[in-house]
């Protein structure tokens, strides 16, 4: 691949890629209540993968769509299938796409709400999502979100409460059900596809968890090969506040994964 991921993006000394600020973008483009959603995707950083991998006309999937950012995909000419377990995010989507369409921005979207793992695989050109982890989850419910955030605990946990969310599952049945999807995604994809995972460690019980390295041991097997592998900085956010106000170490980047 000719193409260079996020040119025009400053670098820190790391090497991780400095994407600004992207609350007003989104404004422009989504309705108020994804604002209420506490782990959106970056839209600058979606934006560089959707142009990095794909091209108009192609179609791009996400299985664990949530509040629907990687609609912007349809905003710049691709077909677009967002797959969402939870009824709340799926109900969320339906209004992102109208509000898209009151606004006459083109969006050729087809939402499914569903469990990805019995809807995949899928026929697709690429698939690109950020997958869910528990520790995110617990941190959500936490006294300083509910407080410094105002949002109560019905819209912090709201993608939670449906069985056969990974984002409850512990470790192991968390591990086994991720491979499974990875293993659908791989299924869904043509020679030559992509599919980008956006993802960090995390840190539990005073250690880290490398869900990096864990991704490529599994994907290995299944067929896929490491493309590339970025990083940008967290500017920070929720999880990375409330950790921070607990006095606990964080994790300050994340990794996007190009397989």
């Amino acid at each position: 691949m000719d193409k260079v991921y996020a040119p025009g993006f400053n670098r820190n000394e790391n090497g991780w890629i400095l994407f600004p600020d992207d609350v007003v973008w989104r404004k422009s483009l989504f309705p108020p209540i994804v604002m209420k959603h506490l782990a959106k995707l970056q839209l600058n950083l979606a934006w560089e993968i959707i142009k990095y991998v794909s091209m108009p006309g192609d179609t791009i999937l996400d299985p664990m769509a949530g509040t629907g950012t990687i609609m912007l995909a349809a905003i710049m000419g691709r077909n677009v299938i967002c797959i969402d377990i939870e009824e709340d995010y799926h109900k969320m989507q339906l209004e992102v796409l109208s509000y898209l369409k009151a606004n006459n921005i083109m969006a050729n979207v087809i939402l499914l709400h569903g469990n990805c793992k019995l809807l995949l695989p899928i026929s697709c050109g690429h698939i690109i999502f950020s997958p869910p982890y528990g520790v995110a989850f617990k941190q959500a419910g936490s006294k300083f979100s509910r407080e410094k955030y105002r949002v109560d605990d019905s819209e912090l946990v709201a993608y939670a409460k449906t069985t056969g969310n990974v984002g409850l599952m512990n470790n192991f049945f968390y591990s086994q059900d991720m491979e499974k999807v990875y293993g659908l995604c791989y299924q869904s994809l043509p020679n030559g596809g992509t599919m980008s995972v956006v993802t960090k460690d995390i840190i539990e019980d005073g250690s880290r968890t490398y869900l990096t390295k864990w991704i490529k041991k599994v994907c290995g097997p299944l067929g896929f090969r490491l493309q590339d592998w970025f990083k940008h900085k967290i500017g920070g956010g929720p999880f990375q506040d409330i950790r921070r106000a607990q006095g606990l170490e964080t994790v300050d980047e994340e990794d996007i994964m190009i397989w």
